[in-house]
C-alpha cells in the first residue's frame, strides 16, 4: 500500500490546501493548550498531577547543582511514591529541568500537549485510511477541540501520552492489517507495547479490537504460522509483562495497586450507571455527541473495520465494568473515549455528506470547520484563563513555613496532602476524609477508641496541620479532641496548626 498523502477533499480542494488546513488545525490545537501555561497544575485532577510533580522533583533535585542539601533530601522523600506506572513522563520532565536549569512544572504541560497532538496526527491518517480525507479533518478537529480534552490532555499524568500511543497503535496495527509488511508489524508491536507500558489499562482499548482484526485477516492455522503475528505479540507484551513481574514479585508494591480497584457491588446500583453516563457526556462534550458517534457505526456495517471498532467498544465496556469506582470519580479514565468517538463521528459525517452533498453544502461545511476552530480556540482560552491558582501556591508555602521542612507533620489538607507538600516543601502524613472506608468506622466509634487510634497514628509527629476547615468541622471527634487536648501553634484564614508536643492540661 502506498504511503498516505493529502488528497482533494471538501475542506481542501488541493493537496497544498490540504496540507495548510492540516497544519492550521494542528497548530491551533497545540496553541490552545498553551494558554495560561505557567499556572500551577491545580486546574484538573490536582492530586494526580501533583503526584507526578513530586516524583519529577524527586528525580531532579538530588542531582541539581544549585540545590541546598535540605532540598535534595526533602525532594527525595517526596518523590518516593507507591509503584503504579513507570515514571516515563516524570523522567522526561526531570531531565528537562536539568537542561532548563530549574524546576518549571509547566514544562510537563508542553510535553503532554505535544504528545496529544502527535496522537492527532496518527488519528488523522487512521481515519483517512478507514473512512476518507474529509472524515479525517472532522475527526482531528473534534479530537483536538472537545472541551474536556483541551484541559485533560495537557495534565501532568501518564494518560495523555497513553491515549496518544493507543491511537498510534490503532493506526499502525490497521496499516499492518492492510499491508502485511514488516515495517508496520514492527511499528504496531512497538507502539502497542509502549502504550501498555505507559499505563497498563491501555490493554482494554487494544487487545479485543486487535484480536478481531487479526482473526478476520487469515484462518487460525495460517495465523499461528505467521512470524509477523508472533513478533507483534512479543513486542507488545514483553515490556509490560517484565515491568509487572518486577513490581509484584521483586519490589512488591505493585501488587497493592490491584487491591481496591474492583467493587462489584456497584454494578447493582442504578446511580453507578447514571454516573457513568454523566462521565461519558462530560468527556465527549455531550450525551448527544456520544449518541451521534454510535450512529457512526452504520458507516462501517459492511466493512471488516466494524469488528475492529466493536472490539474496542467491548474493551471499553469491560474496562468500565472493572474500574467501577474510578470511571465514575476520575473522568480522565475515559480519555481514550475521545479518539474513539472521533473515528465514529467521521463515519457519521460520511453518511450525512452523501445525502447532503451539493454545491451549497460544500461552502457551509468549510465555514463550519472554521467556526469550530475559532470556537475551540476561544472556548479553550476561556476555560484555561477562567481560574488562577498562583495565590494558592503562596498560601500553602506560607502555612508550611510555620512548621518548617524539618518537622514531622500530620495534615488534613487538599489532595491528600500533595498540595501543601509540593508548594510548602514538607512531607506530611495525610489524615484522610471522614468518608474514607478504612477510617470511617473509627471516627464513628467511642472517644476512647478514637483517642487510641489518633495517638497511634500521630505518634512521633510534631504538628497537626489543617487547611480543609469544613472537612475538619465535619469530623466532630477530631475537632473536639484536638481543641481539647492540644495548643494551637498558628491559626488564620483557611488554616489551623495544632502543636502535638504541647498538650493542654486536662
Amino acid at each position: 500500500m502506498n504511503k498516505p498523502t493529502m488528497s482533494t477533499t471538501i475542506f481542501a480542494p488541493s493537496k497544498k490546501m490540504g496540507m495548510i488546513v492540516f497544519l492550521v488545525i494542528l497548530i491551533c490545537g497545540m496553541g490552545v493548550r498553551l494558554f495560561d501555561l505557567t499556572d500551577p497544575p491545580l486546574d484538573f485532577a490536582a492530586t494526580r498531577q501533583l503526584r507526578s510533580a513530586l516524583i519529577a522533583r524527586g528525580l531532579y533535585y538530588p542531582q541539581a547543582e544549585n540545590a541546598e542539601e535540605w532540598q535534595r533530601e526533602m525532594a527525595e522523600k517526596q518523590g518516593k511514591h507507591s509503584m503504579i506506572e513507570p515514571t516515563i513522563l516524570e523522567t522526561i520532565v526531570a531531565v528537562t529541568y536539568r537542561i532548563a536549569g530549574g524546576e518549571y512544572v509547566w514544562i510537563a504541560r508542553i510535553y503532554s500537549s505535544f504528545f496529544w497532538v502527535l496522537g492527532g496526527i496518527a488519528l488523522f491518517f487512521l481515519v483517512k485510511d478507514m473512512v476518507s480525507s474529509d472524515g479525517a479533518y472532522i475527526a482531528l478537529t473534534y479530537y483536538l477541540f472537545v472541551p474536556f480534552g483541551i484541559v485533560a490532555s495537557r495534565s501532568f499524568q501518564p494518560d495523555p501520552l497513553m491515549t496518544a500511543l493507543i491511537v498510534l497503535s490503532w493506526w499502525t496495527f490497521y496499516r499492518w492489517y492492510r499491508t502485511s509488511t514488516w515495517k508496520w508489524a514492527l511499528l504496531a508491536g512497538v507502539s502497542t507495547g509502549a502504550a501498555m507500558m505507559v499505563k497498563s489499562t491501555a490493554v482494554f482499548f487494544l487487545l479485543i479490537g486487535f484480536a478481531v482484526l487479526v482473526l478476520s485477516k487469515e484462518k487460525i492455522g495460517k495465523l499461528i504460522k505467521d512470524t509477523q503475528v508472533w513478533v507483534i505479540v512479543f513486542l507488545s507484551s514483553i515490556p509490560v509483562l517484565v515491568y509487572h513481574l518486577y513490581g509484584v514479585f521483586v519490589v512488591g508494591s505493585l501488587s497493592q495497586q490491584f487491591q481496591g480497584r474492583f467493587f462489584p457491588e456497584m454494578l447493582r446500583e442504578l446511580k453507578y450507571y447514571l454516573r457513568w453516563k454523566n462521565a461519558v457526556g462530560a468527556v465527549t462534550g455531550h450525551e448527544l455527541i456520544f449518541v451521534a458517534a454510535i450512529l457512526g457505526l452504520l458507516y462501517f456495517v459492511r466493512k471488516k473495520e466494524l469488528g475492529f471498532l466493536l472490539g474496542i467498544w467491548i474493551g471499553y465496556i469491560l474496562y468500565c465494568l472493572f474500574f467501577t469506582y474510578h470511571i465514575t470519580t476520575h473522568y480522565y479514565y475515559h480519555l481514550p473515549l475521545i479518539p474513539l468517538t472521533a473515528v465514529l463521528l467521521a463515519g457519521l459525517f460520511e453518511i450525512l455528506i452523501k445525502y447532503l452533498k451539493s454545491r451549497a453544502v460544500i461552502p457551509l461545511t468549510r465555514i463550519g470547520l472554521g467556526v469550530i476552530l475559532l470556537v475551540g480556540m476561544g472556548g479553550g482560552y476561556y476555560m484555561l484563563q477562567n481560574d488562577d491558582y498562583r495565590n494558592e501556591a503562596h498560601f500553602y508555602k506560607k502555612v508550611a513555613d510555620f512548621v518548617g521542612h524539618e518537622s514531622k507533620v500530620v495534615a488534613l489538607s487538599q489532595d491528600y496532602g500533595n498540595r501543601i507538600a509540593y508548594f510548602g516543601w514538607i512531607k506530611p502524613k495525610p489524615w484522610k476524609s471522614g468518608e474514607n472506608i478504612d477510617q470511617a468506622p473509627i471516627l464513628d466509634s467511642e472517644i476512647d477508641q478514637f483517642e487510641e487510634y489518633f495517638r497511634e497514628y500521630t505518634a512521633g509527629y510534631d504538628y497537626f496541620l489543617i487547611t480543609r476547615i469544613s472537612e475538619f468541622r465535619r469530623q466532630e471527634q477530631l475537632d473536639n479532641f484536638l481543641n481539647e487536648k492540644f495548643d494551637i501553634l498558628e491559626e488564620g484564614g483557611g488554616y489551623i496548626i495544632f502543636d502535638l508536643n504541647k498538650e493542654l492540661d486536662s
